[in-house]
């Protein structure tokens, strides 16, 4: 959906706007603004939301490393593009996934027309460092031709016990996708999967996850000998995450959770509202899921 006016985007930014981006300001055509999800150093990984102004745009530029690296941008609010030197540019919506890897000649952006955010994941690798070239030129820029436009739609997910699976998957942001009949022993209630990277085929493996309501995985840990966990993206309705001995968190569209290795854990969706997160699994060694039995009735009811 486009938006120009910055109070209206500002609502359905829902990882929020932040501030202005200044210490990148120089790389940027137009205004930029940026939202830490973690702070670095603090986790494995580092995410941001960055936000651009209509019409504004990075350079041309190249995650550079010698093994791993390169980005992943889930796109969440507004329009834009997103264009690899020799090729097309692509249309971004909310919803949109770009996995860019190391060495690729690249740039992105929001439409002239609208605002546009994303949360840029930044691939883990060895000697990492980004590589700034030449502006996108407003003529090359002003060149870019839609192909359709998006019909207007609301992501904002009422709590409704009632509202159907194909209700949901209208404004379900990055797919509900298919029935996780492979882990439906480990969960009370329906779940579903929508798979953004495949397992193998990528550096990070994320994967959309949606609960009908009252659904919740089991008890459970990530496991591993270094590295590992798991971070969770909330992008639609509410839920619940809860760690062992402590209190219940309560989950809503913009939620970030970072959950590390040999921390035993549970989260779903809250009884009256359907609820999807993104789940990020983190890489290390000796990766493996130890579940642990369910969240019984008596647990949950109460929440």
């Amino acid at each position: 959906m486009k938006y120009m006016d910055r109070k209206t985007f500002d609502k359905a930014n829902i990882f929020g706007t932040g501030t202005e981006n200044e210490m990148f300001a120089a790389y940027f055509t137009g205004n930029s603004y940026l939202k830490l999800l973690v702070k670095p150093g603090e986790t494995p990984l580092f995410l941001a939301n960055v936000t651009f102004e209509p019409g504004c745009r990075n350079h041309w530029h190249i995650h550079q490393a010698k093994s791993g690296g390169g980005q992943m941008l889930l796109c969440t609010a507004g329009e834009g593009w997103y264009q690899e030197e020799g090729k097309k540019a692509v249309e971004l919506h909310e919803g949109s996934f770009v996995s860019i890897p190391a060495g690729v000649k690249h740039w992105h952006g929001a439409k002239s027309d609208s605002w546009f955010s994303h949360i840029s994941i930044e691939v883990p690798g060895e000697e990492v460092k980004n590589e700034w070239l030449d502006p996108v030129s407003d003529q090359s820029y002003s060149s870019l031709k839609e192909k359709k436009r998006h019909s207007p739609v609301s992501y904002g997910i009422p709590k409704s016990r009632s509202m159907t699976k194909k209700q949901f998957s209208k404004l379900n942001m990055f797919g509900t996708g298919i029935f996780n009949f492979m882990l439906a022993k480990y969960f009370v209630g329906r779940s579903y999967l929508k798979m953004l990277t495949m397992p193998g085929r990528s550096p990070l493996f994320l994967v959309n996850v949606t609960f009908e309501p009252g659904c919740r995985n089991d008890w459970h840990t990530h496991h591993a000998t270094s590295g590992g966990g798991q971070m969770l993206i909330c992008t639609s309705g509410e839920g619940w995450y809860q760690e062992e001995g402590k209190e219940p968190v309560s989950l809503k569209e913009g939620s970030f959770v970072y959950i590390p290795a040999e921390v035993k854990h549970w989260h779903g969706a809250k009884k009256e509202s359907w609820f999807s997160h993104i789940a990020l699994e983190l890489s290390g060694e000796n990766l493996k899921n130890e579940w642990q039995g369910h969240v019984t009735d008596a647990q949950y009811n109460p929440l």
